[in-house]
């Protein structure tokens, strides 16, 4: 968790406002429920696809990826409802240059000292099934998301050295598939209600997310 600058805040507000329009989308906002671990890390496992678990009305589809890392924090990913925001960025598809990636956050929820918020990853191509990590359709890079409590000018950076979030080159999932996904940071004050966050790279931030 890092001090960061109120004066670089304000002018990525700014700039965030302005691009808000037609990439970012606000809607309700509900999540799984589940304690993760007290260090926050993820335990080492493999990601597979997962077909809706009792069919609840919030729970993945069948053509859906689901993080088993997360299922080992306590983190359940087949519980999540509607984003609270999502964004549209360039995926790197091959023989498709016009293809995309929706990025969606689910929500924050406050688990003692962490923070949990839940995300999903849709790739929209029609040349290509091939099965790619995330790394892949953002262009070999990373996947580095992050919160900023506004009232104390803090950014909160995933817990354990970026271990306590989904792997980007772990679960893999093709064009038209939906893989969910998590992060873990530590948990604002008890005062703070709401957090902007980071949904992917090249994106706007999401302002004023409610915690849950």
């Amino acid at each position: 968790m890092t001090a960061i600058d109120p004066a670089r805040l304000r002018a990525r507000h700014l700039m965030a406002g302005a691009l808000l329009v037609g990439a970012l989308s606000l809607t309700g906002c509900q999540v799984g429920t589940g304690d993760i671990g007290p260090d926050g890390k993820s335990p080492t496992g493999t990601s597979a696809p997962s077909s809706a678990s009792d069919g609840g009305a919030d729970a993945p589809s069948e053509d859906a990826v689901v993080d088993e890392d997360a299922a080992g924090t306590g983190v359940d990913l087949t519980a999540v409802g509607e984003p609270v925001a999502s964004a549209e960025v360039p995926a790197v598809v091959e023989g498709d240059p016009a293809a995309t990636m929706t990025v969606s956050l689910h929500g924050l929820r406050r688990e003692g000292k962490t923070l949990v918020a839940t995300y999903s990853f849709t790739v929209h191509s029609e040349t290509s099934d091939t099965e790619e990590w995330i790394y892949d359709y953002l262009g070999a890079q990373g996947w580095h998301p992050y919160a900023i409590d506004t009232v104390n000018l803090n950014k909160h950076e995933v817990l354990g050295g970026g271990e306590a979030q989904t792997d980007y080159q772990g679960a893999k999932f093709r064009p038209g598939q939906t893989l969910y996904a998590y992060a873990s940071f530590a948990a604002p004050p008890e005062d703070v209600t709401t957090m902007d966050v980071l949904l992917v790279d090249g994106a706007p931030l999401a302002s004023g997310v409610p915690i849950s």
